[in-house]
């Protein structure tokens, strides 16, 4: 009998301990488009980053950090669906210096990736234009074609957010895009995209960072 209801306290004090350390006191809460948390309002935003922790629950739902120690930018998770999120009332920098970079789903801050980043994209406003045209859509991984999204970020926003178009290599060179489009005709989908190739003074460091077997 004593063992019952030591058994019987155990069980109650864990329940209240779960329910008492998983109350929000702050819980988010969805209307629309947009979320309310600790009194701010968060939009809905586009950017390579990193999920952390999690950081508040809703219902239905959670936010997650980018390890964004202001909260300025979030993820929302439910189970069928992700977004990152941002401050309402922030203003993303849109020009600058580029201080962070996407590439797919990594992350870099080193210096000389970034200067290099800024100067491709500086230049590729003067260079020839090239045409892809297939039914390999360019994230396809085959021997000489591998692209990935690139996003980066102006005067230490902490998430890279302005989309740059896809960078990597076409038909055995490195490229980034220009514009991308799907033409679907007859049960059938066409890749197009214009793009510029990356003069090859850029080339060594893209390799020491985004990593591509050409």
């Amino acid at each position: 009998m004593k063992k019952f209801k030591f058994i019987l306290l155990g069980s109650i004090i864990f329940i209240f301990f779960k329910i008492f350390l998983g109350y929000e006191k702050n819980p988010p809460e969805i209307f629309g488009d947009t979320i309310r948390w600790k009194g701010s309002t968060y939009i809905i935003s586009q950017g390579g980053h990193k999920e952390g922790k999690r950081i508040a629950k809703g219902d239905e739902f959670s936010l997650f950090s980018v390890g964004d120690l202001t909260e300025t930018f979030i993820v929302y998770r439910s189970f069928l669906d992700n977004a990152l999120y941002v401050k309402e009332d922030f203003k993303i920098p849109t020009e600058g210096q580029i201080t962070k970079v996407s590439w797919g789903y990594e992350l870099f801050t080193a210096k000389d990736l970034c200067d290099t980043i800024f100067k491709v994209l500086e230049e590729s406003k003067n260079l020839k234009i090239n045409r892809y045209e297939s039914e390999d859509p360019l994230f396809r991984l085959k021997p000489g074609l591998m692209m990935r999204t690139l996003y980066v970020a102006y005067e230490d926003t902490y998430v890279p957010t302005k989309y740059k178009g896809e960078i990597g290599v076409i038909n055995g060179k490195w490229a980034i895009t220009t514009g991308i489009e799907e033409e679907i005709s007859e049960n059938k989908v066409l890749y197009k995209a214009n793009y510029i190739l990356i003069p090859e003074k850029y080339i060594n460091v893209l390799k020491d960072y985004f990593k591509i077997g050409v």
